[in-house]
């Protein structure tokens, strides 16, 4: 069914998940699972009087670091065959990455989180995971994660 899953991470609670299905997916049919984060030199910010704040490339490895430890331990618990990398993005988008990746590792799945945006946010931000889905030609399963009580109808 599955022989290469890519699963892209970073530390939200829908990375998380998505990590969660993925671990699950490889285990199940014995494929070799790659996490990947990548990071840029910068983040969108919370707060509406700045749109984008730059971030250093020594605090965009160290996110990285993070997000990549519980993964990798998870991953040697379950013996699941695989491994974790950081890319860095510098000009490219995190779609054109993962996409750019999936083809490198011949990929037959990409597993990515989303954040479930909709409305202005969606507008403003972008959908992470729609970007991904035009990127690539490999099969996509995306991941949903609801905090309580903000569930969509």
């Amino acid at each position: 069914m599955y022989a290469r899953i890519l699963v892209a991470l970073d530390d939200s609670p829908s990375a998380q998940r998505a990590f969660a299905e993925a671990l699950k997916l490889a285990k199940l049919t014995g494929a070799t699972l790659e996490a990947c984060c990548v990071v840029g030199h910068g983040k969108w910010s919370d707060n509406a009087d700045v749109a984008f704040e730059p971030e250093p490339a020594a605090a965009a490895q160290e996110f990285a670091s993070r997000a990549l430890d519980a993964p990798r331990e998870l991953m040697r618990e379950a013996q699941v065959p695989g491994g974790v990398r950081v890319i860095d993005a510098y000009a490219e988008s995190v779609s054109a990455v993962l996409a750019r990746v999936a083809d490198e590792i011949e990929a037959d799945l990409i597993v990515m989180g989303t954040h479930g945006r909709h409305g202005v946010q969606r507008f403003l931000l972008g959908s992470g995971a729609e970007s991904l889905v035009r990127a690539t030609d490999k099969p996509v399963l995306i991941v949903r994660h609801d905090e309580p009580g903000h569930a969509r109808p």
